[in-house]
Formats: structure tokens, C-alpha cells, sequence
């Protein structure tokens, strides 16, 4: 069986940066269940929600970042002054190793006021390796995972992620990798032996250059004794700039919730967006990350002044849906992901 290797993760990492209301506050941001056994089950946490402010408060939706996690939260409007409990439950069926989860939390208005975080530990059952391993490869080459998310990496950091492979077949594997673009390294056995389990080791190093922000993916394919796998593992890196945390700093807040795609002519479909400066100093728009085939009207490192609204349009070739990043210096919101679809 292999060791579990704890590494602090940073999946949308911003620890410490979750509280994005005043009138809203939690008691606590981030949880951490420590070391767990797949086979104990479900594990549980509870948040108090406390309204500060002076008006009722209705949590309309919570959004974890994995189905894994459950979330029972109060469904009438929590009075001011008042507190509820928000319970927050993990599944660690299927989870090998150490797990990061997030919970975004809205309101009435469709604002994330709170970004909750859960942290674990796993230890997985003791199972067949098909049952532990749920991806194969190539043939008898199985791994843990396929698609790996490392978020976000701050300049001139790396961040190392590791999936774990085994060799079900009585005969050794030599492994080789294809070339890949230089900015994730990969480490793994040359040769694999029967029966053998064993990590890769995907690090990822986030440029110097404090001018980049961009999504990085690479696909990963393996050479199996001599022969391409059919299943590659895919990755993926949000470099950006590390922002510290202040009562002053900026606060994203865009509307609408998503870009409504209107025909502006036979040959371009236009979607507007507003962009809002919430806090108390210069929101910086560093870059705003489009499909090729769009176009949009902001320029890098557009600046809003606290309290301002800048109007972001895009425009594309057809009605097809498309997603768009902007990348900012808010420390709660470093990259905001819009969907953008037909009216």
C-alpha cells in the first residue's frame, strides 16, 4: 500500500481570503479533518453564519467544487443579528491522499459572500488495485487520476501534484514521456514492475515574468514499451501574481452572472458585461482571457477606481458558447471564470 504523502494544496488557493462580506461573516473560513479512512465514511463540519448586516440574509445556492461534498444550509432568511449553521459533509469514497474542496457560498443578489474550504487526508480502503486505480492507461497500466487541476501558482512559485500508477500485468513496463511545453516537469519510474505501484510527480513552475497571466495545460502522454497510451493525463495552471489580503484591497463583482450572446449583425454576436470596483482600491484588470475567435474592447491592466464600473464587450463570430478569465488583483477573486451563451 502506499504512504499518503500530505501536501498543502491550493486549489483556487486563497487561504485566509474567504470572508468577502462584512454583513456575512463565518466563524471560521477553512476546516482541516486531518488524517481520515476511506473506509470510516462521511465526515462532517459545521460553520456558524452570523448576519451583521441590517437586512435579512437568504443563501439562494451553495456551490461545492466536487460532488463528494454535501452541504445542509438554513432555506428561510437568517434575521440580522442572527446566526445559523452551514454543515459541511466530505465523502472520501474513491480519495487517495491528501484532498482540497471549496464551497462558494451566495445570496439573493447571485454574490459569493463566502468561500468555505475543506482539507483531508485519506486513507484509502484496502482494495483491489482496479478498485483503487480508476483509470487505465494503457493495458494493464492503471492510475489514480487522469485530470489534474493545480489552480492557481504565483509567480516564480512551483507547486508539485502526484498520481499514483500501478502494473497489474507479470510483465515489467519501460516508460517514457512525449516532450511537453517546458513549463511542467514530470517525474516518474523508467520501468514499472509487475505488480509494482509507484507516484508520478507533476510540477508545474509558474513564470518569472510578472507581466504573464495565462492558463497553462499540457497533455501528458505516456510511451508504454514503446507503444502510446490511450488515456493521457491533462493538466492545468492559472498563473497569476500573489496578492496579499487588506482591508483596502479591491473587490471583484461582475453583472450579469453570465454574458448574454445578442446578434449585432449577420457576421458577430456581441455580449456586454459590467465590472464593478467594490472595494477600496484600484481594481486592476491584468487580463482578460478569450477564445481566439472573440474579440474584446479592454485593453491589459485596464484599472476601475474604487466604486467604478468598466463595460467589457465581447465580440464573436457565431452564438456558440464560450468561457472567458478574467485575470485581477483581487485577492478574493484573482481569476473570474463568465460563461458567455445566447440570450
Amino acid at each position: 500500500m502506499l504512504r499518503s504523502l500530505f501536501i498543502v494544496l491550493s486549489l483556487f488557493t486563497i487561504h485566509g481570503m474567504k470572508a468577502m462580506s462584512d454583513e456575512a461573516v463565518f466563524d471560521m473560513y477553512e476546516w482541516n479533518f486531518g488524517k481520515i479512512n476511506e473506509v470510516d465514511g462521511t465526515v462532517s463540519h459545521t460553520f456558524i453564519l452570523t448576519n451583521k448586516g441590517k437586512k435579512d440574509l437568504l443563501i439562494t445556492k451553495v456551490v461545492p467544487s466536487c460532488s463528494c461534498v454535501m452541504v445542509d444550509y438554513p432555506r428561510n432568511p437568517i434575521k440580522s443579528g442572527r446566526s445559523e449553521e452551514v454543515t459541511v459533509s466530505f465523502s472520501p469514497s474513491g480519495a487517495i491522499g491528501p484532498i482540497f474542496r471549496t464551497i462558494e457560498v451566495f445570496n439573493a443578489e447571485n454574490e459569493c459572500f463566502g468561500i468555505l474550504e475543506i482539507s483531508a487526508d485519506v486513507t484509502p480502503a484496502d482494495r483491489t488495485i482496479q478498485e483503487r486505480y480508476h483509470h487505465t492507461l494503457a493495458g494493464f497500466l492503471y492510475a489514480s487520476q487522469v485530470k489534474i487541476p493545480f489552480g492557481y501558482v504565483f509567480h516564480g512559485e512551483q507547486q508539485t501534484k502526484t498520481v499514483y500508477i500501478a502494473n497489474t500485468s507479470d510483465q515489467a513496463m519501460k516508460l517514457e514521456t512525449k516532450a511537453l511545453n517546458g513549463a511542467l516537469q514530470v517525474t516518474y519510474p523508467s520501468v514499472l514492475e509487475p505488480g509494482e505501484e509507484s507516484e508520478i510527480l507533476l510540477t508545474y513552475s509558474s513564470p518569472t515574468d510578472p507581466t504573464v497571466f495565462a492558463t497553462f495545460t499540457d497533455t501528458v502522454f505516456f510511451i508504454v514499451n514503446g507503444q502510446q497510451a490511450n488515456v493521457p493525463i491533462t493538466t492545468s495552471m492559472l498563473s497569476v501574481e500573489k496578492v496579499e489580503t487588506s482591508p483596502s484591497a479591491p473587490m471583484l463583482r461582475t453583472y450579469p452572472s453570465y454574458g448574454k450572446l445578442v446578434q449585432k449583425n449577420k457576421k458577430s454576436y456581441v455580449a456586454t458585461i459590467d465590472i464593478f470596483n467594490d472595494g477600496q482600491s484600484n481594481l486592476i484588470i491584468h487580463r482578460i482571457e478569450t477564445p481566439e475567435r472573440v474579440r474584446v474592447n479592454m485593453q491589459n491592466n485596464t484599472s476601475v477606481a474604487p466604486d467604478g464600473k468598466a463595460t467589457m464587450e465581447l465580440t464573436a463570430d457565431s452564438p456558440a458558447p464560450f468561457y472567458i478569465k478574467l485575470f485581477t488583483n483581487d485577492p478574493s477573486r484573482m481569476v473570474k471564470e463568465i460563461e458567455i451563451k445566447p440570450q
